[in-house]
């Protein structure tokens, strides 16, 4: 085997092995989001006064229960892994969903931590911790696939 082969076989397991990173780290997030999109958007109360685990994280702050948000909240959870797994599954476009997430992520751990009155010690740290678990993996995807493409 010359040296140009050699390197470009090197190349292309390099680059199914960054695949499988940005793939098993979306399935991760899709994993992690299902429980919460899926009792969201079938059953909206109990997840409101509930989660995670019967927690109450959400029904802690000073916000009012409306089923409507809380099931269209389900709603785009679901619909968001569906397109996640989708991509994972076909190794298509996967730094694009990679970057869905980190917006969703970002900004869904930086309204909770702004918001952890009402929480006890071990809570605070279970919701910031959970939250900051879907922007890690987004970055992780979005570094593995952006990876990818450049080599």
């Amino acid at each position: 085997m010359q040296r140009s082969e050699i390197a470009r076989s090197d190349v292309a397991r390099s680059d199914v092995a960054r695949s499988d990173v940005a793939r098993w780290s979306l399935i991760a997030i899709a994993g992690l989001m299902a429980p919460a999109g899926l009792q969201a958007a079938f059953a909206p109360r109990s997840f409101f006064d509930d989660f995670p685990l019967r927690r109450g994280w959400i029904s802690a702050g000073d916000a009012a229960y409306d089923e409507h948000l809380v099931r269209d909240v389900g709603a785009l959870f679901l619909a968001l892994i569906v397109v996640t797994v989708w991509c994972a599954w076909r190794r298509e476009a996967m730094a694009a969903v990679a970057v869905g997430w980190l917006v969703q992520g970002v900004l869904h751990l930086g309204y909770h931590v702004g918001h952890l009155d009402g929480l006890g010690a071990s809570d605070k740290t279970g919701l910031v911790v959970s939250l900051v678990l879907v922007p890690v993996l987004a970055l992780v995807a979005l570094w593995a696939s952006m990876s990818e493409r450049r080599t």
